[in-house]
């Protein structure tokens, strides 16, 4: 009893952490909203007026009812832009309460808390990743499954609920397979609170790997999921012994030491205290794991290093593969006072982190802001911009979100008509019009101004586009 009060405190504690993201994420709502896939998708939401669910991720409508009702009750859009981005870390923090207060699954609120922060620094500020979503649902569901399961309810609840559940957190994102796999037989095999029978255990672990294998299936004939699905499959073992050359494991690496270096000595700490336990199984299996996903991430983005943000969120899985050892075999067995304080420290140091990295997407949205007061003195509402510097380009870290970017901003500094721009080199500009006047030049799409929303946004249909380099537009 005293081990699970002092895991009680630790629970809180990570809940505190999760209310503190769920600040941030409002107080850095422009640098979170004016960047690429956040405004994309509200931008959708409030056009055509219903969710927005790409590759099948179910589980992502959770994010989305929040800035769906702004709309609809014609909130201002700095504010609809707040809901949004706040709708992430709020869902986060209901799932840590939920854990805590509802579930007592103190472990995985700690273990979401530090989910959420040991690889998070710039990829806070890109939080439309569906992993994160869907990690959260997983948790919930590994706890009510727990819990239904305690409760000795019938198979005619317990079976229907299982599938349902592990379907929804599982469909939002595929790499929730690798981690829902991972807790199973970890749980299952370590007797780690475990409460289902040995013929549950069964009957549960097929009907996971089914789930799994479907969505692998859908996976591999959607657009976005099947290409980095085919980077995997189509790699040969023999190429093995070039992993060690890859600029991603080299980049990962290299992090680990000046940024994720708390990730580190946590998943050590695990290690160590299994087999301080003689727990060699769960130890194996955690390394094996550990050293496989990796292998995935290496493999998939292979000399992929400059975009953190988005290699952060494809690290953050391994916080449940390496992370959960510490939670399990070694908070537990610390004085409550010395647990409480590690966890401050940590927590403490990765929201520094979090802080630090904001000047990068504050810089962006200042691009943006100089590029429409350069539009505004020059009289254009409409420009295809070409010949970007790498200064500027590098700044903007990726620029094909700029025509919903500029529009958002444009909004929010009041102005009417609203001003737009896109980025094009000139080899693009060859077999791209730029002629219509009623048509919104997207990163994706060519929208008309007949299908946006008036109450929000307002084309200028009177000119068309103006094409025009940087260097002149900035004069």
């Amino acid at each position: 009893m005293v081990q699970n009060g002092n895991l009680r405190s630790m629970g809180l504690l990570s809940v505190v952490m999760m209310g503190v993201l769920l600040v941030l994420s409002a107080l850095f709502y422009q640098e979170r909203m004016l960047f690429l896939d956040g405004p994309h998708n509200l931008f959708l939401l409030i056009n055509d007026g219903h969710f927005h669910i790409e590759e099948r991720r179910y589980g992502s409508f959770i994010t989305q009812v929040l800035p769906l009702l702004g709309y609809r009750l014609h909130l201002p859009l700095s504010w609809i832009m707040i809901l949004y981005s706040a709708s992430f870390n709020l869902f986060f923090l209901a799932a840590g309460l939920l854990l805590v207060f509802r579930f007592k699954e103190y472990n995985l609120a700690i273990l979401f808390a530090l989910y959420l922060t040991l690889f998070a620094s710039a990829t806070f500020y890109w939080p439309n990743n569906e992993v994160h979503q869907g990690t959260a649902w997983l948790l919930l569901v590994f706890a009510i499954n727990f819990f239904i399961a305690r409760k000795k309810s019938t198979s005619l609840l317990a079976i229907p609920l299982f599938i349902v559940s592990f379907s929804l957190a599982i469909w939002t994102h595929p790499l929730i397979i690798l981690e829902a796999f991972f807790l199973w037989f970890y749980f299952w095999i370590g007797k780690t609170n475990w409460p289902f029978t040995r013929k549950q255990s069964i009957s549960y672990t097929f009907f996971l790997f089914a789930l799994a294998f479907y969505k692998l299936y859908l996976g591999f004939h959607s657009g976005y999921d099947s290409t980095k699905m085919e980077n995997v499959t189509g790699f040969k073992i023999s190429a093995i012994k070039d992993i060690f050359e890859y600029r991603q494991l080299h980049f990962f690496l290299h992090s680990c030491l000046v940024n994720y270096w708390i990730f580190v000595l946590l998943f050590a700490s695990g290690i160590l205290a299994m087999l301080r336990k003689h727990k060699y199984l769960l130890a194996a299996i955690t390394i094996i794991s550990a050293a496989g996903y990796l292998l995935l991430v290496c493999i998939t983005f292979r000399d992929e290093n400059s975009n953190v943000f988005y290699m952060e969120s494809e690290y953050m899985p391994m916080t449940v593969i390496c992370c959960t050892s510490f939670v399990y075999f070694v908070l537990p067995f610390i004085r409550k006072s010395t647990g409480i304080a590690l966890l401050l420290i940590i927590f403490s140091i990765r929201t520094g982190y979090i802080i630090h990295a904001a000047p990068t997407f504050r810089g962006r949205v200042k691009v943006i802001e100089r590029i429409n007061i350069k539009m505004k003195e020059k009289n254009l509402t409409k420009v295809v911009i070409t010949n970007l510097p790498h200064d500027v380009d590098s700044t903007l870290l990726m620029n094909w979100g700029a025509p919903v970017e500029s529009i958002f901003l444009s909004v929010l500094k009041g102005e009417n008509p609203q001003r737009t721009f896109i980025f094009q080199s000139p080899d693009e500009l060859k077999v791209f019009n730029t002629a219509s006047k009623d048509t919104l030049l997207g990163c994706w799409e060519k929208r008309p101004a007949a299908k946006m929303n008036p109450h929000y946004f307002h084309l200028d249909t009177a000119a068309t586009y103006k094409v025009v380099s940087y260097p002149s537009l900035m004069e």
